[in-house]
């Protein structure tokens, strides 16, 4: 008895902070957008995209695009919130370590597994203690298809004390827009556009 009651004086906190689906339209625990990852994109056929040196602009450009306030407005907007946060800071160093030559391949139907994205998690090394009891969420890039043409992100919820998923959707969206960089961003803001979706989703 005296060992059952030590195990669970040591579990409860493990379970009192411990996040869930639910918290992500929970207005009363704190969201942090973190931005977009591309350590493990790959754009598809290679042969079709012409910019190969320039790709890593890309990166900062989404991020730095970010920084608008339409985009805090759209994540309130989408999970009925009166506030979140943002920290770019940590994709934005990861996204730096990513070699250009790496990003290209021929597989079209290129996708990230979920072990994959919880290791993008666990990588962008964010500070537990700043932003403790509060929700993650950050934009995994999949795959960019010129030949399809799609590009798929997922929108992955998860929980900052553990750096655990709690909520992973994918979508497949078609680019549009004049340029490379608006061409193609735009498969980020229309995923989050989105959100209203996974809002009445996470609440069934």
């Amino acid at each position: 008895m005296k060992n059952l009651l030590i195990v669970l004086l040591f579990s409860m906190p493990i379970f009192i902070s411990a996040q869930t689906k639910e918290d992500i339209i929970n207005p009363k625990v704190p969201l942090v957008f973190f931005g977009a990852d591309f350590t493990q994109v790959q754009f598809t056929r290679s042969d079709e995209f012409n910019n190969k040196p320039e790709i890593l602009r890309f990166f900062l450009d989404i991020n730095n695009m970010f920084t608008s306030k339409h985009t805090t407005k759209y994540i309130e907007k989408g999970l009925k919130r009166n506030e979140i946060k943002t920290d770019y800071s940590y994709v934005i160093k990861n996204n730096e370590l990513v070699e250009w030559e790496k990003v290209y391949s021929d597989n079209i139907d290129y996708s990230l597994s979920d072990e994959i994205i919880e290791n993008m998690i666990k990588k962008l090394n964010i500070d537990q203690g700043l932003y403790k009891d509060h929700i993650g969420m950050v934009l995994c890039e999949e795959n960019y298809c010129k030949t399809k043409p799609l590009g798929t992100v997922a929108v992955v919820f998860f929980g900052i004390n553990d750096l655990k998923t709690i909520f992973i959707k994918r979508y497949s969206i078609k680019p549009s827009g004049y340029g490379f960089l608006y061409y193609w961003g735009s498969i980020n803001w229309k995923s989050l556009f989105k959100l209203n979706s996974i809002y009445k989703e996470v609440k069934k």
